[in-house]
């Protein structure tokens, strides 16, 4: 699925392999403040966990048009999972913000116990440093209270956004999945399968098209490399979203 932000210059293409009915909950949306993404695991698993999941969803979509902090989102999300009918459930999540302004076309990402986010720039991986804080659910442990960290963001970056049926699967052997490698193969493999069909393209149109097709062919043989990698014995819900400027 790609859901196009032309305004900001961002396309959005997500990949997702559920292993049932469970938590692993993801939105975009065009906002006043930019265009915002929200990726998140509920703890427990299944309908239970998927109704916690459409909760958070669905308050998510009323506060990130609305609330200028995106701190301040997660913090009011927080307190909604809080105090639920099931307290005792948190959920790990981590928040966007893509600038559209000019002037603004970095990034803020708030991080609430979820895995890191993989920024890949001209050709390689590496893994984005946030602030540390608690899932949504258990921000009481650290006073209520959580940050947003702002990162460079420029023509030709992408950030990938993943739930931890990513990092934590294994193989026959008990190896974990090497993210960050395996991402570098399928820049390598996207770019060199687009080469032939984005040649003759060269009016904008063509290349914005060419650009998505990029991004759907690297979820593809990154997703491809996961399923070999677990074989059958995949254990968690797989959820991947790539936004790329």
């Amino acid at each position: 699925m790609i859901i196009p932000a032309l305004a900001c210059q961002l396309r959005v293409t997500t990949r997702c392999l559920p292993l049932e009915a469970g938590g692993d909950i993801y939105d975009a949306l065009v906002t006043p403040f930019g265009v915002r993404l929200m990726i998140g695991d509920v703890m427990g698993s299944g309908l239970p966990a998927h109704e916690t999941g459409r909760q958070v969803v669905a308050a998510w979509r009323e506060l990130a048009v609305a609330e200028p902090s995106l701190a301040g989102v997660a913090v009011r999300l927080h307190t909604l999972i809080s105090r639920s009918d099931n307290p005792e459930r948190f959920v790990t999540a981590l928040l966007a913000n893509f600038g559209c302004q000019a002037a603004g076309k970095g990034m803020e990402i708030v991080c609430c116990g979820h895995p890191p986010p993989l920024l890949l720039r001209a050709g390689s991986a590496s893994f984005t440093e946030t602030f540390p804080a608690p899932p949504l659910g258990l921000l009481d442990l650290a006073d209520g209270w959580c940050s947003a960290t702002t990162v460079p963001f420029g023509a030709g970056d992408a950030l990938l956004l993943y739930t931890d049926g990513v990092t934590e699967a294994r193989d026959r052997e008990g190896r974990y999945f090497p993210l960050s490698e395996r991402a570098v193969d399928a820049l390598r493999q996207a770019e060199e399968a687009g080469q032939a069909e984005a040649a003759g393209q060269a009016e904008a149109a063509g290349q914005a098209e060419a650009a998505g097709q990029a991004d759907e062919r690297l979820l593809d043989h990154l997703l491809a490399s996961l399923r070999t990698h677990v074989g059958q014995a995949q254990a968690d819900d797989i959820l991947l979203l790539l936004a790329a400027r």
